[in-house]
């Protein structure tokens, strides 16, 4: 079996996932409102960018908890805070997916 088959049978198996199709659901939940997609837009990009920074995790912390402040009533609205659930439930999935992936090669690297 090809490397290429494969890798679409292992999105396959994510893409069926509860957390994906959960996640799918409250994304289309969201973009249904153009305003309410914007404001959730403009609060992941400014997450991701603190994330992405330089900076120590005591400062990404407080500027995370800063932005959290700033959307709260953002977070308040029933479709956006389903939406914030089921995208740290499907990115929890996928860490522990990559978790176990780095410790079986690490496994295997270290095997005689």
């Amino acid at each position: 079996m090809s490397g290429k088959i494969k890798t679409k049978e292992f999105i396959d198996s994510i893409i069926n996932t509860s957390e994906f199709k959960q996640l799918k659901k409250a994304k289309a939940a969201i973009d249904k409102n153009k305003d309410l997609k914007k404001k959730v837009d403009d609060f992941r990009k400014k997450q991701m960018e603190i994330y992405s920074s330089k900076k120590t995790q005591k400062d990404i912390q407080f500027k995370l908890n800063e932005l959290n402040r700033k959307f709260q009533n953002l977070s308040q609205i029933k479709e956006v805070n389903i939406f914030l659930k089921s995208t740290k439930d499907f990115n929890d999935m996928m860490y522990r997916v990559f978790e176990e992936i780095n410790n079986s090669i690490e496994s295997k690297l270290n095997s005689k």
